[in-house]
């Protein structure tokens, strides 16, 4: 029985946090938060018992705000009335607004093929853009590659003039322009013998 009982209160949670709210400069202890908690719960059921029965004598099946109010009255509480007709007016206003926002959404005044055609655009530049970020993405990669291969070619090229410096000496003389310079200087050595 006390499971059932506890499915029919408010959420303890939820009331301390609302009493701290109200009175944030005040410490309760948790006998006298469970103390409200209990009495919340017991106004209201006290509340929607004498709701259910004005709409029972009202031959109705459904409790509805004006069943409420009359309950309001019968049990004394009178003058909660005028602020409880203020809560259920913000809470209309709130339910029209999010109908409204709904209807917008179900019905925004443009046609459906529009709307369609309109987000097949959208996806068309998204990919566009998407593959000229990949494209970009690819190029800058080449560039890097080709700037690292200049880089080795160019440190190996370094390395191998200093490590032999008589490697530039034999290519010099290798060169067919040298060969014959030099097949001439020995022609003309050739003559000073004779």
């Amino acid at each position: 029985m006390a499971d059932n009982d506890d499915d029919l209160c408010i959420p303890r949670s939820a009331m301390y946090k609302l009493v701290k709210e109200l009175v944030p400069q005040v410490r309760l202890s948790g006998e006298a938060k469970d103390l409200i908690v209990t009495s919340c719960n017991e106004f209201i059921h006290l509340l929607a018992t004498e709701a259910n029965n004005v709409c029972e004598k009202q031959s109705k099946k459904l409790i509805l705000p004006d069943h409420v109010l009359l309950a309001l009255d019968n049990l004394g509480f009178s003058e909660y009335k005028e602020d409880c007709v203020d809560v259920m007016k913000q809470m209309q206003e709130e339910v029209d607004k999010r109908k409204k926002l709904r209807n917008k959404l179900d019905k925004p005044g443009i046609p459906e093929e529009e709307l369609l055609r309109q987000q097949n655009q959208l996806f068309a530049e998204a990919r566009k853009q998407q593959q000229m970020m990949e494209n970009a993405e690819e190029w800058s990669k080449v560039q890097h590659e080709a700037q690292l291969a200049l880089q080795r070619q160019a440190s190996c090229s370094n390395s191998c003039s200093t490590q032999n410096p008589l490697a530039n000496s034999n290519t010099n003389s290798m060169n067919p322009m040298n060969l014959s310079k030099n097949k001439e200087a020995d022609e003309d050595d050739d003559d000073n013998y004779d």
